[in-house]
């Protein structure tokens, strides 16, 4: 499904007829984005809903996100304690720049909800390129790994031939998307070397779309990859080719191939932004903390989500062993 396979119809606020018990509430959080584009004169319906969080597509595109309490802090989410699987699909959302109203006659206050912004390598101070041990915590996340997911690919990016771990009990379909993945993963890892230094990151294209999961995997691997490539050029511009030219192609071509609430969260990873555990990753690896501070940081990130966590974080490590190609070896 493409970005532009949904298509709205106006809402009109005034013609819509509340339900007879409305939910108020207040907003715990916003993202800096959700909280631009939720200003005021926006209207949209809701495209997904889930136990964690339900999906608002606007008239013009625009992806945002009601996650319940406690789910991480994202640039597009807004928070609140609500039971977000009990709003249908295609109800009509609307706000005023205060608050977020739904057809059922739920209303989630937002105007004095703080406002979330992932945090980069300008608010913190980084070590030195050559201290960043990536190679040792590949290590301790190849130790902690389980699932099957791609993270069973991180052993090609620490320089081994093969991802291994897909067991029998695994079904034809993952079987078959974890040989795919990985064939791709092993030449975006191959596609560096000395001479031409960065990832190819055009050769990560067959991963868009690719995989289960409202994000599909594919995408949530090259998330994080982008990402970390992102806050490596914030944190060492002058040691650190970003290549921005081959990610707006990589975007361009994702707009087609793949659905429009990945792609939105794709393109936030390539300006940096994340989910709230991968901040705190980052920020714990770019200031030297010890590896067992790290490693906690990569528990909480591989919680989110069923695979997403994994899916990212491997995406993530190879895009972190481009400050040091010698780490993957």
């Amino acid at each position: 499904m493409s970005p532009s396979t949904l298509h709205l119809t106006n809402v009109d606020s005034s013609r819509l007829i509340s339900g007879s018990n409305p939910a108020r509430m207040k907003a715990d959080l916003i993202g800096a984005k959700a909280s631009v584009i939720l200003a005021d004169g926006f209207t949209g319906r809701v495209i997904a809903s889930g136990s964690k969080a339900l999906y608002i597509r606007g008239e013009q595109g625009q992806i945002v996100a009601l996650a319940r309490s406690g789910q991480p802090a994202q640039t597009r989410f807004l928070s609140a304690n609500l039971e977000t699987s009990k709003i249908p699909t295609r109800s009509a959302v609307w706000s005023d720049g205060k608050k977020l109203s739904f057809s059922d006659g739920t209303i989630v206050e937002f105007s004095d909800a703080s406002v979330w912004h992932g945090r980069g390598p300008d608010s913190y101070d980084v070590i030195p390129s050559d201290d960043l041990d990536v190679a040792s915590i590949l290590r301790g996340v190849m130790d902690i790994h389980s699932g099957q997911n791609l993270g069973l690919t991180l052993k090609m990016i620490h320089g081994q031939d093969k991802a291994e771990g897909a067991h029998d009990s695994v079904r034809a379909y993952e079987k078959t998307f974890l040989r795919v993945a990985s064939d791709c993963v092993r030449t975006l890892a191959q596609s560096s070397n000395y001479r031409t230094p960065g990832l190819d990151i055009e050769v990560g294209k067959p991963l868009i779309g690719l995989g289960p999961g409202l994000t599909p995997s594919g995408d949530d691997f090259l998330g994080g990859m982008l990402f970390a490539l992102w806050h490596l050029n914030s944190a060492y511009p002058s040691q650190f080719r970003h290549d921005t030219d081959s990610i707006g192609n990589l975007l361009e071509y994702a707009s087609s191939q793949t659905n429009q609430i990945s792609y939105a969260i794709l393109t936030d990873f390539t300006i940096g932004q994340g989910p709230l555990p991968f901040h705190d990753l980052v920020e714990a690896m770019l200031t030297g903390r010890p590896i067992c501070k790290i490693l906690d940081c990569v528990r909480l990130v591989v919680a989110i989500g069923h695979s997403s966590g994994w899916d990212m974080l491997a995406g993530f490590i190879l895009g972190m062993t481009m400050i040091h190609e010698h780490a993957i070896a």
